[in-house]
């Protein structure tokens, strides 16, 4: 089936671009600023804010849940917030429990909804040439640190580190477990952790992601996951929020658009609607395991 999305309010990079969009069975096959001579099925989108499907990060998903409450979490936690993409991060202590670790999280993600992908976290002393090559293998979109003392880093082979990436730079991201926490330290460690990546050319993202948050484009970006998730392209997979335009505030007649404050109307995932207004569709096993094929390519900078 083919039909026509006209007067979309397209979120894209914090800019609206208002666009038509050809949809074709479950992609997006066109995309135009004239439906002139565009004959097909319309729906007009022109009073909803139309944002790609948020792509989220998960900790907790290595802990054992019953169905209820996977099902519970994934409706209040990601479906209601427009999530269509999650990124699960399985607790590692060695390289001779990563494939094992990462299994067992696929496993737990059978009854998926949404589509994943796994990445995993990882005591700053496991990290290891080795175990670097072990995660491009497995094609990973990133690797946490967990960093308690910011002397440690210190010790880390960061030279041969950066060897092992090579050809697949998927980024580090540091997640800081200090006793003092405080917004000196906080700035203290990005700046050792920031300067140790640029010394030695390691993609990273600085941060930790919040998982309350959609990740960034950039970090999309870093982690390989753009351009297949987290934008409305041609050829792309029809992906996709709806806000209502009345609920946003406004700047030089531009809609604002903020993740806390909205809740989408509808949202689409891979064709099927997850959400119509209060009314949620759970389809176990609809997500899948998705794996990345070339991180940081479209980054500006690791």
């Amino acid at each position: 089936m083919t039909y026509l999305i006209e007067q979309a309010n397209v979120l894209k990079e914090n800019r609206v671009a208002k666009c038509s969009i050809v949809v074709k069975d479950t992609n997006i096959d066109y995309i135009s600023n004239s439906n002139k001579h565009l004959n097909f099925m319309r729906m007009d989108l022109s009073t909803y804010l139309l944002t790609p499907g948020h792509i989220m990060m998960n900790f907790s998903f290595s802990k054992n849940l019953q169905f209820n409450e996977f099902k519970e979490v994934m409706i209040k936690n990601y479906i209601n917030k427009g999530c269509t993409g999650l990124v699960v991060v399985c607790d590692v202590k060695n390289e001779r429990e990563l494939s094992k670790r990462i299994e067992a999280t696929k496993h737990f993600l059978l009854n998926s909804p949404i589509d994943f992908y796994i990445c995993v976290k990882i005591p700053l002393k496991a990290l290891t040439p080795s175990l670097v090559r072990a995660c491009k293998k497995l094609k990973l979109p990133a690797l946490v640190v967990d960093i308690e003392n910011e002397l440690d880093l210190y010790k880390i082979p960061w030279g041969w580190i950066k060897e092992a990436f090579y050809p697949y730079f998927f980024p580090l991201i540091p997640k800081w477990h200090t006793k003092e926490k405080s917004l000196f330290n906080s700035n203290k460690h990005y700046e050792i952790w920031s300067r140790l990546m640029e010394d030695h050319g390691i993609p990273t993202v600085k941060t930790c992601p919040d998982e309350k948050s959609p990740l960034s484009l950039d970090t999309l970006k870093k982690m390989g996951i753009y351009p297949a998730k987290g934008d409305i392209r041609i050829r792309g997979q029809l992906d996709y929020n709806l806000y209502n335009m009345d609920e946003m505030t406004s700047v030089n007649e531009e809609p604002v658009f903020n993740f806390d404050h909205h809740s989408p109307v509808v949202t689409m995932h891979k064709g099927k609607f997850l959400k119509i207004g209060a009314e949620v569709f759970f389809y176990p096993g609809f997500g899948r395991d998705c794996k990345v094929k070339l991180p940081g390519h479209f980054a500006s900078g690791r």
